[in-house]
């Protein structure tokens, strides 16, 4: 029997091979580009972040940590203004809301400019991510490299979903998490063929990011510890307490966001978005950048390092509750910090702090229960289960959440508590909005 014997309804289901192969070879395309331009960020921020730490006195604070994202969030305002001449500001939300609204088109200027802009806001100190202007970057060259083929709108849509998450998975190192993106946070539907299309990209993104970078994780676990379900229960507290905390985290960074959008002077709104995240940073330095050194840290039981580079340093040798008091200040300004980074002139991305908060949920949990309660928990497991917990209940898309946690730390051992813990937390904002 020949395809032109089936039924209509079944022949759709065929792709033409023709049509297949420059699909995948535009998948593959893509991936290479977009994991070579995440490599390329990660390392112009790293490299800026050490100039600027090698400046600093590690025992006291710096008063330079006030001026650096000032200086940072300016030039990228400048940058934005008068050379792209573009608002990239939230540009992958942004993006999303055009693909449901029907538009498809993408500026040239987004595949270069988010580097550029990410770098100077990242690297002089803005407390945020680099995925979503890396997610930009990448569907605008999806959609720009399909355009000048000739494709059609509905194609042309699907490479913009497959650079964006292309994006994703290079930039975290995680293919299934890329293409949960695309699914789950952009909402998208999409039949079997283009779902395998954006999971081809995402690895072939995932993978060039990994070799770029020298086969080196951002996050690595150096201690596993055995997997019991006696701490079950506990992860489900921890999930009730993310979830609230999630809440906390929207509702403090989402203020601070609508207040720097009220000021009408866009150097005036640098100034002051640049100052916000300074004086943070100036008493809490480990809000720098991504924080991924720190979140590596707390994995790894290194938390001593939480004061360095600040005011409140001499916390460090205060034992548990220095730490304590160290943690919970970042866990109450993360959110101002991350989202004042985005709103006022910034460009970076929204996923990275909420990683970054969870983690730190996470440790302030265990070492609550043992300072409290004498109760001793696997800090592994529950700084994980932190970072899907509040990454899942904020952006609420849990899935997503579960799978880049457990593929940027390469910890398949510890799935269910991870998953419990997303689970829950993104039911408590569920029963939240639904309260409210």
């Amino acid at each position: 029997m020949s395809i032109r014997d089936l039924p209509r309804r079944l022949r759709l289901k065929f792709v033409s091979a023709p049509d297949l192969f420059v699909g995948m070879s535009m998948c593959l395309t893509v991936g290479l580009v977009c994991g070579a331009s995440a490599a390329l960020l990660r390392w112009l921020i790293q490299h800026m972040s050490l100039v600027a730490h090698s400046m600093m006195h590690l025992e006291k604070g710096n008063w330079m940590l006030i001026l650096l994202p000032v200086a940072g969030i300016v030039c990228t305002g400048i940058f934005t203004r008068y050379i792209l001449r573009d608002d990239i500001e939230h540009a992958s939300d942004k993006i999303n809301d055009r693909l449901h609204r029907g538009i498809t088109f993408i500026s040239t200027k987004l595949i270069f400019g988010p580097i550029v802009a990410s770098t100077m806001t990242l690297g002089f100190g803005g407390s945020a991510g680099a995925e979503g202007p890396i997610a930009t970057v990448g569907a605008a060259l999806g959609g720009n490299l399909s355009r000048r083929i000739g494709l059609p709108d509905h194609k042309v849509r699907v490479l913009i979903a497959c650079g964006a998450a292309a994006g994703i998975a290079g930039i975290f190192q995680a293919p299934v998490g890329g293409m949960l993106y695309a699914l789950e946070y952009m909402g998208l539907t999409l039949t079997t063929v283009p779902v395998i299309g954006i999971l081809a990209t995402c690895m072939v993104a995932s993978l060039t990011a990994y070799v770029l970078s020298g086969c080196v994780p951002d996050l690595s676990l150096t201690r596993f510890v055995p997997q019991s379900l006696d701490c079950l229960p506990a992860v489900v507290l921890l999930g009730i307490c993310c979830g609230c905390y999630a809440v906390y985290y929207n509702y403090t960074g989402h203020y601070a966001a609508r207040r720097l959008v009220a000021i009408g002077n866009p150097w005036l709104r640098n100034v002051v978005s640049g100052l916000c995240v300074g004086l943070l940073l100036f008493l809490f330095p480990a809000l720098y950048g991504e924080g991924y050194e720190v979140v590596n840290n707390l994995m790894n039981k290194a938390d001593y390092t939480l004061g360095d580079y600040s005011p409140l340093y001499v916390l460090n040798h205060w034992g548990d509750y220095g730490l304590l008091l160290i943690g919970l200040g970042l866990l109450l300004a993360k959110g101002v910090a991350a989202f004042s980074s985005n709103s006022g002139g910034g460009v970076a991305g929204d996923f990275a702090p909420t990683l970054f908060a969870g983690a730190i949920a996470g440790y302030l949990f265990v070492m609550a229960a043992k300072s409290l309660f004498g109760v001793g928990l696997p800090m592994p497991v529950f700084v994980l289960g932190g970072m899907a917990a509040v990454m899942g209940g904020t952006i609420k898309a849990p899935l997503m959440a579960i799978f880049l946690t457990i593929e940027m730390t390469a910890s398949y051992e510890y799935l269910l508590p991870v998953s419990l813990a997303g689970m829950v937390s993104f039911c408590v904002v569920k029963f939240y909005r639904w309260l409210i």
